[in-house]
C-alpha cells in the first residue's frame, strides 16, 4: 500500500503541468482491496491552489460508478476550473456505508497531498443517493467542506440529517430539484430545516423535471449553482467576526425572509445584555455594505418594523450585522426576492 501511495503521489506530481486529465484509481482500504476512485485535473491547474469539488454518485451500481459520475461532471468541472474527485461505492452502490465514508475522507486528505487544494474553497455535490450523502457527510464534516449542490436528493423530509442540521449555520446550499420528484418529501421539508437553522439557502426546482441527472440545461444550471456558493461563501467568510462574548446570548431574527423590495420586515431582538444605541449594518454577497441605521434598544427584548429599501436593495442575498460600538451582537442573512 505504501509503494501504491508512492506511485500515485509521483504520478500526481508529474501531472501538474498537464491539466484537462482523466484518472481512475485505487488502493487498498480496511476490507476492500481495490478502493476505487476517478479524478479530474482542469485544463488551466498549473499547480497553484485549486478550487476541489467533491462529486458523490448515485445509487444504482448497475448504471453509475465514480467514473461514470466523472465522465458527467467533467465539462461542468472544466468550465469552473474545477478539480474534481469522485469516490466509488462499491458493489452496493451506496457512498455513505461506513467505509464509504472513510475512504471519502481519506481521499480529500490524498488530495491535498496529490495536488495543490484551497482548503478554504473545497466543495461536495451528489445526485439521488449522492445529494443525500452531500446533506449527510457534508454536515458532519462541515468546517472542511464549504458549500454544497445536492441535486434530487434522495432524502425522506429531514429524517436524515436530524442530528447534524445545526451544522449548516453560515454554510451555503443551492438545491436543484425536479417538481415531479416528491419534492413535499425530498425538497421542501430540508430546504426549510435548512432555513431555519441559518444556512444560506438558494434553489431550483424545476417544473416538469423527474427523478433525472438528464434535466435541460444542466450544465448552465449547475454552473449557476456553483457561482453562486463559490461567491456567498467568499462573501461570508469577508463579512464573518466573531461575536463579543458580551453578547453571546443575543438573538434576532428577521420575518419574512425571504423578502420582496420595499417589503416590510420585522427584527426581534432577544436577551441583548446591554441597552444602547445598537447599529444594522447590510453587506451584499461581496462583502460591500449597502446600508447602515442605528435604533436606540432599552428592552432586553425588541422588536423593531424596518422597510427592506426599495431604491437600495436588488434582488439577491445580503447579510444583516447587529453591532454596538464596534462589537458584533450577531448576524443573519436577508434574501430579496422578486
Amino acid at each position: 500500500m505504501k509503494k501504491l501511495f508512492t506511485t500515485l503521489s509521483f504520478l500526481a506530481l508529474t501531472l501538474i503541468t498537464f491539466g484537462q486529465q482523466r484518472i481512475n484509481g485505487s488502493f487498498e482500504f480496511q476490507t476492500d482491496p481495490e478502493k476505487k476512485y476517478s479524478i479530474y485535473i482542469p485544463s488551466d491547474y498549473d499547480g497553484s491552489p485549486n478550487k476541489l469539488m467533491l462529486g458523490l454518485h448515485p445509487l444504482n451500481p448497475g448504471t453509475w460508478d465514480a467514473e461514470a459520475w466523472c465522465d458527467t461532471l467533467i465539462a461542468f468541472a472544466e468550465a469552473n476550473q474545477l478539480l474534481l474527485v469522485c469516490p466509488d461505492g462499491g458493489t452496493d452502490g451506496a457512498v455513505d456505508d461506513p467505509i464509504d465514508i472513510a475512504f471519502t475522507t481519506t481521499l480529500l486528505d490524498s488530495m491535498e497531498t496529490w495536488y495543490s487544494i484551497d482548503t478554504s474553497k473545497v466543495y461536495a455535490m451528489g445526485f439521488s443517493w449522492g445529494a443525500r450523502t452531500t446533506y449527510t457527510y457534508g454536515l458532519s464534516n462541515i468546517t472542511r467542506l464549504k458549500g454544497f449542490i445536492p441535486i434530487g436528493a434522495a432524502v425522506t423530509g429531514t429524517s436524515q440529517v436530524t442530528n447534524i442540521i445545526q451544522n449548516a449555520s453560515g454554510r451555503p446550499f443551492y438545491l436543484v430539484h425536479g417538481n415531479n420528484d416528491n419534492p413535499n418529501t425530498r425538497f421542501f421539508p430540508i430546504k426549510e430545516a435548512l432555513e431555519d437553522n441559518d444556512a444560506l439557502v438558494n434553489s431550483l426546482l424545476m417544473s416538469g423535471v423527474g427523478h433525472t441527472i438528464n434535466f435541460p440545461n444542466r450544465n448552465l444550471i449547475l454552473n449557476t449553482a456553483f457561482h453562486w456558493i463559490d461567491s456567498v461563501h467568499c462573501a461570508s467568510l469577508t463579512t464573518t467576526t466573531v461575536i463579543d462574548p458580551a453578547f453571546a446570548k443575543t438573538s434576532f431574527s428577521i420575518a419574512p425572509n425571504p423578502v420582496q423590495p420595499g417589503q416590510e420586515i420585522l427584527i426581534r431582538i432577544n436577551d441583548l445584555s446591554e441597552n444602547g444605541l445598537f447599529d444594522f449594518v447590510l453587506f451584499d454577497q461581496s462583502g460591500k455594505q449597502v446600508k447602515r441605521w442605528n435604533r436606540n434598544l432599552q428592552l432586553a427584548s425588541s422588536e423593531l418594523s424596518l422597510s427592506s429599501g426599495k431604491e437600495n436593495l436588488r434582488i439577491g442575498v445580503y447579510y444583516l450585522r447587529l453591532e454596538k460600538d464596534g462589537r458584533l451582537a450577531g448576524s443573519k442573512q436577508l434574501v430579496v426576492v422578486e
